[in-house]
């Protein structure tokens, strides 16, 4: 049976509830997933389903991004920190944010810089665009052009930021490198959300194996990083870190 339920059905249904686009990875929205599974709260996915009207998620939701977490009554959830903290408030352990004020100061600034806007996964996702919409690939693969252009419109791309945007990865990867040390964990010996975000993130440079994350091969090629600066940034501690983190604690094989 399928984990997927339609958009209309979500919208009917009571308790936990994540909307997702199936078959892509995108970050984001694997990591609500790993948190949720780490949490073990019961939530049902729900993506466009052939049974549903073209605008079902716009008429639900007054978009068409994903994530969106929707809880009981409570206002529809977007933003990686409020879905983070519904899911704090919802299953109280393991706890993702750490009690002492500066290790979560530090947690939600390091998350922030992966997740947020002009963080990583935002300035990776700039150099995807440009890449596609300059046919500079050198080989590999690309968004087609319609979908870039459709992309480039609802991410807002900014040429201004696509010029800073490289510069950023680079100092992003590093910052974490730097912070992970001889650590097990980003916060020290105890696994925080930054952790997850860092797992599901580092697949936008060089996704997991089919096996365990069985991606449609062109957004594979897209998302393996062809920038040398960016796989020089990416060091096999950081590689390893993501490996230990899905291994250790997520899902697997990560269910698209």
């Amino acid at each position: 049976m399928s984990r997927f339920c339609s958009i209309a059905e979500a919208r009917q249904a009571s308790g936990l509830r994540l909307v997702c686009v199936r078959g892509v990875p995108s970050p984001w929205t694997e990591a609500v997933k790993g948190i949720f599974h780490v949490k073990q709260l019961e939530c049902r996915y729900a993506a466009q389903a052939k049974s549903d009207e073209p605008e079902a998620l716009v008429d639900w939701t007054g978009s068409t991004g994903v994530p969106v977490v929707a809880f009981e009554k409570e206002p529809l959830k977007t933003g990686w920190a409020e879905i983070l903290l519904l899911a704090e408030r919802l299953a109280e352990a393991p706890l993702l944010i750490p009690a002492d004020p500066a290790q979560r100061a530090l947690m939600f600034g390091l998350s922030h810089e992966i997740c947020g806007e002009m963080g990583f996964g935002w300035c990776v996702r700039l150099q995807m665009l440009k890449t596609s919409m300059d046919h500079s690939g050198a080989g590999g693969a690309e968004f087609p052009p319609e979908v870039a252009a459709r992309l480039a419109v609802k991410y807002g791309f900014n040429p201004r930021h696509v010029v800073v945007s490289e510069a950023r990865v680079i100092a992003i990867l590093k910052l974490l490198d730097d912070t992970l040390g001889s650590q097990r964990y980003l916060l020290g010996e105890t696994l925080t959300a930054v952790d997850i975000y860092w797992a599901v993130f580092a697949n936008l440079l060089a996704p997991l194996p089919e096996e365990m994350l069985p991606a449609h091969p062109m957004i594979r090629e897209i998302y393996t990083t062809r920038v040398e600066e960016f796989a020089q940034a990416f060091t096999p501690k950081l590689r390893d870190h993501q490996r230990f983190i899905y291994e250790s604690y997520l899902e697997l094989p990560v269910p698209l």
